[in-house]
């Protein structure tokens, strides 16, 4: 599959009829078999829906973005760097995300286009990286989708480990295509109604490690709230406190660690451009869901991790620790449930008896509205691929809806990598967890490469508007009250660019450390296990864009291409849905018309 050579991501594209097909009366390139008459009569039409008011893009966005990292992993993450190193983590990976939204967010109010997250390196880069970045996202989002499912599976055995595991997951995978498989204005109301529930659930867990701090419950708060001693690649426990690589270059070298696993959690605010096919007004709605959307789930976790990090000790052995094997009956009984979340926890050590059952329900309904975005993010994805294709067949069936204008067949390829979840229904214990852990990073590391993507686009983007200064001026005053100008530019993309790629290159550095240094209670095959894990995903991403470039012969994009990028309008939109530039806008009032 190839984009149609030169093809622009404009907001009209999907609106107009692929001549193609529409001459030969079926789907399948002239043939008028079974096959090509199903394809015209059930995935007739070639458009999305636009439906998607401003509240239903975010609410998308954010359900996306807050999964069961907060919830679960963070546990590992407590358990490496203490609960000082976990809080110093969640704001490096912060920064990450921020750095690259700022960038997005800035590009997007000047190329409201469909499918801006492989627009911006195919317009300002190469073709090829468009390809690369539109690719690896969908293939991203589809081990996402597995990796969540059997996140929610897992929930299932804190009522009963006897349940089913293969009957939960086969329940869990339809229930994921069936909320997907319905009109997009259905589908963008219970995104709304799933991200209220998830801030109500961020809120209520907060005061609730407020409360506990100041005493609330039977039970004695046991907490200790310091960095770790240094890198220690199982974590510390009371009775084993001795790190592998001790004193500050230890602890540094533990916060890096616990970095890079934060990031995964902080991952999704760019899932706010993916909406563009199917937003009602794209010109108004996409740059103001783009600059704030990814501050409240961020601002939601470092406040999180504070609080719960006050009240936890990370020697608890109950705490997942990474390359320890559990035992039911052992050392934690239920390893595969909520049991092992710091929230829980605290709420048991704090004596609160009613709660942890409750909290389970609410971390499976956390990973199995993520699940649901990411089918949805991906189907997405692979349907604007579709569309630019070369290849007849795939435009005429993957790249067409039905005649409720849902990409049904996009999502029925998208949904098909669900049936990797089944891999884990049988495995117990710590075996469990390592689909979990590889098919993460198949969603962490192409991510950061689709991220350093986006950073490298923006300093093109600043190159080509300096090259083109007497048509756009960044520094004029109807770019910065028609569009939005982000502060400190290229500092962030920069910073992004650079925070990215280092995270990629040393992703995997513990595992090779575990496997030259021979650490102690690490099996030699579960340190080649997350080698392998770590950088399969960056190595397929520069394996299909090295490919790409080969065998399409792409160049990079020159400062003369991009003479007539610059002003994109949608014909569907009047004046009134366009950013107005005559009085200055209130940032908070605007900030409040997001939240909604």
């Amino acid at each position: 599959m190839a984009f149609n050579s030169g093809s622009p991501f404009s907001l009209g594209d999907q609106e107009k009829s692929d001549p193609e097909i529409q001459s030969t009366g079926s789907g399948n390139g002239g043939s008028s078999g079974v096959l090509g008459w199903l394809s015209y009569e059930i995935f007739r039409k070639d458009m999305l829906d636009r439906k998607l008011e401003s509240h239903h893009i975010t609410g998308i966005a954010f359900s996306g973005a807050v999964g069961i990292g907060l919830f679960s992993t963070s546990g590992e993450i407590i358990a490496l760097g203490g609960p000082v190193g976990t809080l110093l983590a969640f704001i490096f990976a912060s920064l990450v995300v921020f750095s690259v939204m700022r960038c997005l967010a800035e590009m997007v109010s000047v190329r409201p286009v469909t499918a801006p997250l492989i627009d911006f390196p195919h317009t300002f880069v190469d073709e090829a990286l468009g390809f690369t970045v539109g690719f690896m996202y969908w293939l991203a989002n589809c081990m996402s989708m597995v990796t969540l499912t059997i996140a929610a599976a897992m929930f299932t055995q804190y009522w009963q480990s006897s349940f089913n595991m293969t009957v939960a997951t086969l329940v869990l995978l339809l229930a994921l295509f069936l909320m997907n498989a319905c009109g997009v204005q259905l589908y963008g109301r219970m995104e709304w109604v799933f991200k209220w529930l998830k801030i109500a659930l961020l809120i209520g867990l907060c005061i609730l490690m407020i409360l506990i701090r100041a005493g609330v419950g039977p039970g004695k708060v046991d907490s200790k709230f310091e960095i770790s001693p240094g890198y220690s690649p199982t974590g510390f426990f009371a009775d084993r406190y001795q790190a592998a690589i001790p004193g500050t270059g230890g602890r540094i070298l533990a916060v890096w660690t616990c970095t890079t696993t934060a990031t995964f959690q902080f991952m999704g605010g760019e899932m706010v451009l993916v909406t563009a096919g199917e937003a009602k007004r794209p010109m108004r709605d996409l740059p103001i869901a783009a600059r704030y959307m990814y501050l409240l789930p961020i601002s939601f976790y470092l406040v999180a991790i504070l609080f719960v990090g006050l009240n936890v000790n990370y020697l608890d052995p109950r705490i997942y620790h990474t390359h320890v094997a559990y035992d039911v009956g052992a050392r934690l009984e239920g390893i595969q449930t909520a049991a092992r979340s710091p929230f829980v926890i605290v709420i048991v050590n704090a004596g609160i008896k009613a709660l942890p059952g409750f909290l389970d329900a609410c971390f499976l309904f956390s990973a199995l509205t993520a699940a649901n975005t990411a089918l949805y993010v991906s189907s997405r994805t692979l349907f604007t691929l579709a569309q630019r294709s070369t290849i007849t067949a795939i435009r005429s069936t993957v790249g067409r809806t039905n005649n409720g204008h849902t990409p049904l067949a996009a999502i029925i390829v998208s949904f098909l990598p669900g049936a990797l979840a089944f891999l884990a229904a049988k495995s117990r214990e710590d075996a469990f967890r390592q689909p979990i852990y590889f098919f993460g990073h198949l969603y962490n590391g192409p991510v950061l490469c689709i991220y350093a993507a986006e950073c490298l686009a923006f300093l093109r983007f600043l190159a080509a508007i300096k090259y083109y200064k007497w048509t756009i001026n960044r520094d004029g005053p109807v770019y910065r009250n028609r569009h939005y100008r982000a502060h400190w530019q290229p500092v962030w993309a920069i910073l992004g660019l650079v925070l990215c790629t280092l995270l990629m290159v040393f992703s995997g550095w513990t595992a090779i450390y575990d496997l030259c240094a021979r650490s102690p209670g690490v099996d030699r095959r579960d340190a080649i296990e997350d080698v392998v894990a770590s950088y399969l995903g960056p190595f397929l991403f520069f394996t299909i864009l090295i490919t790409y470039k080969l065998v399409k012969r792409t160049r990079i994009r020159t400062m003369r291409d991009m003479s007539d990028v610059w002003f994109v309008r949608d014909a569907s939109e009047t004046e009134d849905d366009v950013p107005k530039k005559d009085k200055p806008r209130n940032r908070f009032y605007e900030f409040l018309s997001w939240v909604k």
